[in-house]
């Protein structure tokens, strides 16, 4: 598999150029392909966009295209000023992709992705297969199905109604319902549906008593959670991430469910909110809740206010919003925080906290991260804290609300032998 690996906000070009994570050359063919996309006018999101007549610039749309070439197109977070090694870019997309849709993310199994030099779509493959082998290990569950038809025997329940109905011929035989216990079941048939089993062939085998889902959607909204079926959540994060187009933007064609994209904002809001969880366990955190408007019009809302999170614990509310930029140490210029953030923030400010409690920005640190001692007072009482998080392990800092006890805490990342 020919990978071409670079980050966001690359320059991709025909011509031969070194290559890099900040620029890169592919095949007239592809590039042509990609320049339609940058010019299509469907309101989906656009992975790229021209730079210049000859180049096109990647734009904050990460994870893997599949060219028309056969090229696989990697696109990966753009963290830090100077480029990163490719292992350390690649494995803190595993870790965001795995904290946003709850998948498990194994130290060793990131590790082992790193050596290999492959890009994310295998280790979703990887990772499925390996939580469908210890769905296997503990045993498919299976479920009776009611079943109705005509028998030469009495068998279960005589449906009378239609043995009275029934012609002549129809009265030699018993018409009866009955439960056979059976493996199909949505949880199962979802499970089987992804084309990694094309790949697993003695797994595959193993569930050839289930039938494949024909409604992957229809399997999903049935799928129970209950204490029976624990051991199913980690395959169904998989299963939905690959089969029910969570992604944003998909190549259509046959190779679609290895080509998919994530904003790298919505993977960064998701990797906040899960430390903020750890780190506020006595809060009940709410994500991008709608309880507030900028402004009613004929008892309508207009324009939600919509913070990334809000956290409540008796009387006290936080509101924690997560910006991808990086922040630099110059105070003359701000810092580099943007006044529409702020401005963003205040009105949040002034709806939800009703213009008297704390609001915590949080950016992805970095080397030069700023040393800001205290808030930024917006009026008396409102005030804004510029917070970091940790890319590698997740810990916030200091995301404690002024008198509290609480610490923050980074999540744990599961340890193999």
């Amino acid at each position: 598999m020919t990978v071409v690996s670079v980050r966001e906000f690359a320059i991709l070009t025909t011509n031969s150029v070194e290559s890099t994570l900040d620029r890169a050359t592919v095949p007239a063919e592809d590039f042509a392909w990609l320049a339609g996309l940058a010019t299509t006018a469907d309101g989906t999101a656009k992975p790229v966009r021209f730079e210049s007549p000859r180049t096109l610039k990647v734009l904050n749309l990460v994870g893997v295209i599949r060219l028309p070439s056969g090229l696989n197109l990697e696109i990966l977070p753009k963290h830090t000023e100077v480029a990163d090694s490719l292992p350390n870019t690649r494995r803190l997309l595993f870790r965001m992709i795995a904290a946003a849709h709850d998948i498990p993310a194994r130290e060793a199994e990131l590790t082992d992705l790193e050596v290999l030099n492959r890009p994310f779509t295998e280790w979703m493959a990887k990772a499925f297969v390996g939580q469908v082998t210890q769905l296997l290990r503990r045993g498919l569950r299976s479920e009776y199905v009611r079943v109705e038809g005509r028998e030469p025997f009495l068998r279960g329940r005589l449906d009378l109604a239609r043995q009275l109905h029934a012609g002549p011929a129809g009265q030699l035989d018993f018409h009866v319902s009955h439960d056979i216990l059976s493996m199909d079941r949505p949880e199962n048939r979802f499970a089987r549906a992804t084309d990694t089993w094309r790949i697993a062939r003695e797994l595959s085998t193993l569930l050839a008593e289930v039938p494949l889902s024909h409604d992957v959607r229809s399997d999903l909204s049935r799928w129970r959670d209950d204490r029976m079926m624990a051991h199913y959540r980690p395959v169904r994060a998989l299963c939905e991430l690959i089969l029910t187009g969570l992604t944003p933007f998909a190549v259509s064609g046959q190779d679609q469910a290895l080509s998919m994209l994530f904003p790298m904002e919505r993977l960064f809001e998701a990797f906040v909110e899960r430390s903020a969880r750890r780190a506020l366990p006595d809060h009940r955190v709410q994500r991008q809740p709608r309880t507030h408007s900028l402004c009613h019009y004929n008892d309508r809302r207009w324009f939600d206010l919509r913070p990334d999170l809000v956290a409540h614990r008796g009387e006290e509310t936080l509101i924690i919003d997560a910006k991808w930029k990086r922040l630099h140490s110059d105070p003359t210029l701000r810092f580099n925080i943007s006044q529409a953030d702020v401005y963003q923030l205040h009105a949040y400010g002034q709806t939800y906290l009703a213009g008297d409690g704390e609001l915590h920005l949080v950016y992805p640190r970095t080397a030069d991260f700023p040393t800001i001692d205290g808030p930024l007072l917006m009026k008396p009482g409102l005030r804004l804290y510029i917070r970091s998080i940790d890319l590698e392990t997740g810990a916030l800092s200091d995301l404690v609300p002024s008198g509290s006890q609480l610490q923050a805490a980074a999540p744990p990342v599961t340890q193999t032998n």
